[in-house]
């Protein structure tokens, strides 16, 4: 799908009821929720549901999701954290979003979790970054461009930080705000 016609699609769906909310309308509350993930190098893949019911979380999708989110820089017992729920609610609401409009593939994961060592040694890191707490992912959609990537992210209600790369969309948890590459934009009230 080309640009404009993904930002048409998108903006024809705010319109006739896509709002942030219509996407977890669209799936019913007692419905799973399915994330399907792949890990970049590595060739990690799952899908796994985090929530079988609408409103907790099952713990058996969960830990697969959490497993390759982790630091694959150090050793597992250090690597490996409990991510946080909302960030993987928004990455849901991405894949949801995505699939509304025809595209059903993975998320791409090139970074979840770091350690603070990994993060240190992560070029353009931000030193306080998100990816510290469990609370942020770098990914990429195949066939999907990152402008389309980052409109589907900022069209979620449950989306945090969005920053536009060349290669990446980073999607976090923390406060409303967005970025292109380096240059940080003012966060919104």
């Amino acid at each position: 799908m080309k640009r404009p016609d993904f930002l048409y699609a998108l903006g024809t769906a705010a319109l006739a009821g896509m709002s942030p909310a219509a996407v977890r309308a669209a799936v019913p509350g007692g419905v799973e929720r399915t994330l399907w993930l792949r890990r970049a190098g590595y060739g990690d893949e799952v899908v796994a549901p985090f929530c079988v019911d609408g409103a907790t979380v099952y713990e058996p999708g969960y830990r697969m999701i959490c497993w390759l989110m982790r630091d694959r820089q150090v050793p597992d017992a250090e690597g490996y954290v409990r991510y946080d729920n909302v960030e993987i609610e928004a990455l849901w609401e991405v894949q949801q979003t995505l699939a509304l409009h025809g595209i059903r593939r993975p998320l791409v994961i090139t970074s979840g979790y770091r350690t603070w060592q990994t993060n240190v040694a992560t070029e353009g890191a931000a030193r306080n970054s998100q990816h510290l707490y469990a609370k942020a992912a770098d990914m990429y959609v195949d066939g999907v461009s990152m402008r389309d990537l980052f409109d589907a992210c900022w069209s979620r209600e449950v989306s945090g930080g969005i920053g536009y790369y060349d290669d990446h969309v980073h999607l976090d948890s923390g406060a409303r705000r967005w970025w292109v590459g380096d240059l940080a934009v003012p966060e919104f009230a």
